[in-house]
């Protein structure tokens, strides 16, 4: 008897039954993590408390909020016991939606020991220290569930090691509408709100298309997104008890299809990021209708590291980040292998290119980027820690916004840290306490009321930025003490990636970074200086994570990011664009960083990676060359 052959299914329905899969996979694993997040949620206690002097504390509450008699005394209560300064109250009772979207953004666990997360909020109200309630500015009368958010972000900021969450069993969650579902949603993801909602609306969809691509996998896919709630809440005595949990539970799909619905019909405010390059797009376009050849220097023929004239242009790129306009060139020096913008910027040209990067437009995007490099300041830490266990003077040149120092009081509890920076964010730092003092200020200038204080010195990602990298190292000496320390942190113009990638390499960042000293050329300058070279690290070649970070720098230029002030604004076509763009650099991306990663496996030998660290004493006099 001929056996009848089973016609394949469709390539549509086996792609749709894959993703479905996958998706329902991703759901129960995500509601396994979200699970153990929600044990790590403190209880304020229900029984009575000693009750503190509540003239101390006060609350910040969203609008409709009143809270019970006992939770004030009770939050306060909990909050001296644990040595706290402010307490987000979380109702007992939060909607399963809003208590996900919490677990989301936040690890409980160690939401208080981490003092570079961002703040988060359940919306609800926030108990906090009177004195630091008016240090930070913070509101008196309630506010929406979105301005809730800024609150907790500015909290915070100002109680980094102090502040907590705890849910409270005597509060009862006050309901939001769409509108302000919205308006939360742009002030957690800003202007990445739309792909967020873009994203969730995309995982109903599998769900939804997976029953008819495949019954089996699809209802199974679909009872995981049901089943998610309960697997978080249900049977865990440390999690919350939303209000909503059977009925969500039972109609999931359908719930989170109507909140959608509702997210899309909903009016809210524009993104800020938005609303603020609206307000300067028009003077950026009067800035830059005057061109850009005034922002430049004239071309120079001589190394400004040791004045050889063998010079050749490593690189040519245009502003691969921010996208502003203008072409710029690196030479490198044939004599020294220097590696030098040339023809430099002006200090106007500066003042453009950095203007709305660290700070400004883009500061609270580059705050994120800098409070995640937790490793790295462990690693600096630690370096210091093998020569001098407890300094108690430490500077910090170009130290941004204070997340170095803030970081590294965890292992330097009484050390004093003061901080060198141009931009205002250091003057915020210090307000926020992050470092004790704040010098705004060009360092060679301040340098003579600052000499020999300090037991460290510290220049991280500093050098590179500036017009006179030996005037620095000059100021540094003077301010170091004798017999003290000064580290030094740069990328490494000898990463083979550099070579690889070419203008694509992340480090170059073109204008921003001007020089680019060796390994070698920085000790010898160190030397000259009478320092003494202690301790060196050279990050590993990481070929996989440079071509990623590489992906994503030629995706932008194919399809620069949205909503850039000095861009025209963006349609809804420039934004479906980029997404694009970014969707199909993703695959692409990671299939360069296996290969990049692969050839350098194949090179083998101990190959330099993206930066190099190094520390020094200073020993002696000085001999500083006047070369340049």
């Amino acid at each position: 008897m001929a056996r009848t052959r089973t016609k394949p299914a469709p390539r549509w329905r086996r792609t749709v039954a894959g993703a479905t899969a996958l998706t329902g996979a991703g759901v129960l694993v995500n509601g396994l993590r979200l699970r153990a997040r929600a044990e790590g949620l403190s209880h304020l206690g229900s029984g009575p408390v000693a009750v503190p002097d509540l003239d101390r504390w006060t609350s910040v509450r969203a609008e409709g909020v009143v809270l019970h008699p006992d939770t004030l005394a009770a939050a306060a209560a909990w909050a001296v016991a644990e040595g706290l300064d402010a307490l987000d109250v979380v109702p007992a009772d939060l909607p399963v939606a809003r208590a996900l979207d919490l677990l989301r953004q936040v690890e409980p666990a160690t939401f208080r020991s981490d003092p570079l997360v961002e703040g988060r909020t359940a919306g609800h109200a926030i108990v906090v220290r009177t004195e630091l309630a008016e240090r930070a500015g913070l509101p008196v009368e309630p506010v929406s569930p979105a301005e809730l958010i800024e609150v907790a972000r500015q909290v915070k900021r100002y109680a980094p090691r102090t502040t907590d969450l705890a849910m409270a069993a005597t509060e009862r969650a006050v309901d939001h509408g769409a509108d302000e579902q919205l308006a939360t949603q742009r002030t957690v993801f800003d202007r990445y709100s739309t792909v967020n909602l873009t994203a969730s609306a995309a995982e109903l969809t599998v769900l939804g298309t997976g029953v008819a691509a495949s019954p089996a996998l699809g209802a199974a896919a679909l009872a995981a997104l049901h089943a998610q709630p309960a697997l978080v809440f249900s049977g865990n005595p440390a999690a919350l008890a939303p209000r909503d949990l059977a009925s969500n539970s039972l109609g999931r799909w359908i719930h989170e299809v109507k909140r959608i619905a509702g997210l899309i019909r909903a009016h809210a405010p524009e993104p800020t990021s938005i609303r603020i390059a609206d307000d300067l797009r028009p003077v950026y376009a009067k800035e830059l209708a005057q061109g850009t050849a005034h922002l430049f220097e004239p071309r120079v023929t001589a190394c400004p590291w040791c004045a050889g004239t063998d010079l050749s242009v490593r690189l040519t790129s245009p502003d691969l980040i921010q996208h502003k306009p203008g072409t710029f060139v690196l030479d490198e020096c044939g004599s020294c292998g220097h590696v030098f913008q040339n023809p430099r910027l002006t200090p106007e040209g500066l003042d453009l290119y950095y203007r709305d990067f660290y700070d400004g437009f883009a500061g609270d995007e580059m705050e994120k980027v800098f409070a995640s490099e937790v490793a790295e300041y462990a690693g600096r830490a630690a370096m210091v820690t093998h020569h001098l266990p407890a300094p108690q003077r430490w500077l910090d040149v170009g130290g941004g916004h204070g997340h170095f120092c803030l970081a590294a009081r965890e292992h330097f509890p009484e050390t004093t840290f003061e901080c060198v920076e141009q931009s205002a964010a250091i003057e915020e730092a210090a307000h926020r306490g992050w470092v004790d003092r704040a010098h705004r200020a060009a360092f060679p200038e301040i340098a003579g009321e600052l000499a020999g204080r300090y037991d460290v010195v510290s220049m991280f990602h500093y050098l590179e930025h500036t017009r006179d990298p030996r005037a620095e190292l000059d100021a540094a000496t003077t301010a170091v003490a004798p017999g003290g320390f000064l580290m030094i942190e740069l990328p490494d113009p000898e990463c083979v990636s550099g070579r690889w990638l070419g203008r694509y390499w992340m480090p170059w960042l073109q204008p921003q970074h001007q020089h680019f000293l060796s390994i070698d050329r920085l000790e010898e300058a160190l030397a000259e200086r009478g320092f003494t070279v202690l301790d060196r690290y050279r990050a590993p070649l990481t070929a996989g994570g440079d071509t990623l970070a590489a992906a994503w720098v030629a995706a932008g230029q194919v399809a620069p990011r949205p909503w850039m002030p000095w861009l025209p604004r963006p349609t809804a076509l420039d934004r479906a664009a980029r997404m694009a763009v970014c969707t199909a650099a993703v695959p692409l991306g990671l299939a360069a960083a296996a290969v990049s990663q692969a050839r350098a496996a194949v090179t083998g030998g101990d190959l330099p990676g993206t930066a190099f660290r190094v520390l020094a004493r200073h020993d002696g006099a000085t001999a500083l060359s006047t070369a340049g």
